[in-house]
C-alpha cells in the first residue's frame, strides 16, 4: 500500500520534473541575453538545451528504477516491487516517445540517439532504423541487431498485458540486417535471426524463434511457441500453430495451416500436409487462437 501510494505520487513529479526543468533551462538561457538582438540569437542555443536537458532529466530518472526492468511474470499492482518502480520507468520512457517532435529529434541524430537509449538502459547496438511511431518498449530487454530495420507502426515489445491481471515479460532480440514489417506485431520472448524478414502486418507470438535468413511474408501468424529454422520461407497469410516447428529450408505455402505441435522435417512433409486439405480460412478471425489461450492463461495486449 505504502509503494503503490508513493508510485501514484511520484508519477505528477516526474512528468514536472521532464517537463518543467528544460523549459527552465531554456527560459534562463533567453532571459540571460542582454538585448533583443542577443535573445534572438540565444533561441538557438536554448532549443539545443531544451532536447539535451529533456532527454538527460527522464533518462536519469529512468535510472532509479532501471532494476525493475526484469523478465517474469507480475501482477499489474503498482505496489508491487517490480510493478511500481516500472511503471516510473514507462512514466519516463513515454515522456519522450509520446513528444513526436523530440523524439524525431533524438533519432535523427546517431549521438543523442545513443545517449538517450543507453541513459534508458539498452546496451545493444544503437546503428539501427526506426521511426517515431515504431513502438519500442523496456529498452533493458530489447537487442537489434546493426543494421537491422523496424518499421514504422511496427510492435517490438518484451511486454504483454493479460487478461488475468498480470503482465509478462521476456527478452526480445532482432538479428543484424533483420527487417520487421510495418504492423507487424513482435510479442514477448521472440528472437529474429540475422538478416530475416518478417512482412507486414505479421503476428509473431511469445517465445517463436525465427532463423537466419528466413522469410516470413505478409499476414503471418506464428503463434506461440513455434518455432521456424534458418533459411525457410512461410508464404503470405500462412498459419503456423503453437508449437509447432519447422525445420530449416523448407517452404511454407501461403494460406496453409501448420496445426499446434506439428513437425515439419522436409518439404515432403508440407506436401503430405497440403494433401491432408489444411486451409487457413479458421485462423483468419482468432490468429492467435486467443479463445482458448485466453481461457487458461488470460494472454492479452502488447504493450
Amino acid at each position: 500500500m505504502k509503494r503503490s501510494t508513493a508510485v501514484r505520487a511520484l508519477v505528477p513529479i516526474y512528468l514536472l520534473l521532464i517537463v518543467c526543468t528544460p523549459f527552465a533551462i531554456a527560459l534562463g538561457i533567453i532571459g540571460a541575453a542582454p538585448g533583443l538582438a542577443w535573445r534572438l540569437g540565444a533561441l538557438f542555443v536554448a532549443v539545443p538545451a531544451y532536447v539535451i536537458a529533456y532527454v538527460f532529466v527522464a533518462g536519469g530518472l529512468s535510472r532509479l528504477t532501471l532494476r525493475a526492468i526484469v523478465p517474469g511474470k507480475y501482477p499489474r499492482d503498482l505496489g508491487h516491487e517490480v510493478y511500481g518502480p516500472r511503471r516510473l520507468y514507462a512514466v519516463c520512457w513515454t515522456a519522450i516517445y509520446y513528444c513526436p517532435p523530440l523524439y524525431h529529434v533524438v533519432l535523427a541524430i546517431p549521438a543523442l540517439r545513443r545517449l538517450t537509449f543507453r541513459l534508458f538502459g539498452y546496451r545493444g547496438n544503437t546503428e539501427f532504423q526506426t521511426y517515431p511511431d515504431t513502438w519500442l518498449r523496456d529498452l533493458p530487454l530489447m537487442t537489434v541487431g546493426k543494421g537491422a530495420y523496424l518499421s514504422n507502426r511496427a510492435t517490438i515489445s518484451p511486454n504483454m498485458c493479460l487478461r488475468n491481471g498480470t503482465i509478462l515479460i521476456l527478452p526480445v532480440a532482432v538479428g543484424e540486417r533483420a527487417m520487421i514489417g510495418h504492423l507487424t506485431m513482435i510479442a514477448p520472448g521472440v528472437t529474429v535471426g540475422d538478416d530475416s524478414e518478417i512482412g507486414v502486418g505479421g503476428a509473431i507470438g511469445v517465445n517463436v524463434r525465427i532463423g537466419s535468413r528466413t522469410l516470413v511474408e505478409h499476414d503471418v501468424c506464428l503463434d506461440h511457441g513455434s518455432v521456424i529454422g534458418d533459411g525457410c520461407t512461410v508464404a503470405t497469410r500462412a498459419y503456423v500453430g503453437r508449437g509447432a516447428i519447422v525445420h530449416d529450408g523448407v517452404r511454407v505455402p501461403a494460406g496453409l495451416v501448420v496445426p499446434a505441435r506439428t513437425v515439419l522435417n522436409s518439404q515432403q512433409d508440407v506436401e503430405a500436409l497440403v494433401a491432408r486439405g489444411y486451409s487457413g480460412r479458421e485462423t483468419l478471425s482468432d490468429p492467435f487462437g486467443t479463445h482458448e489461450l485466453g481461457a487458461r492463461s488470460g494472454i492479452g495486449s502488447l504493450t
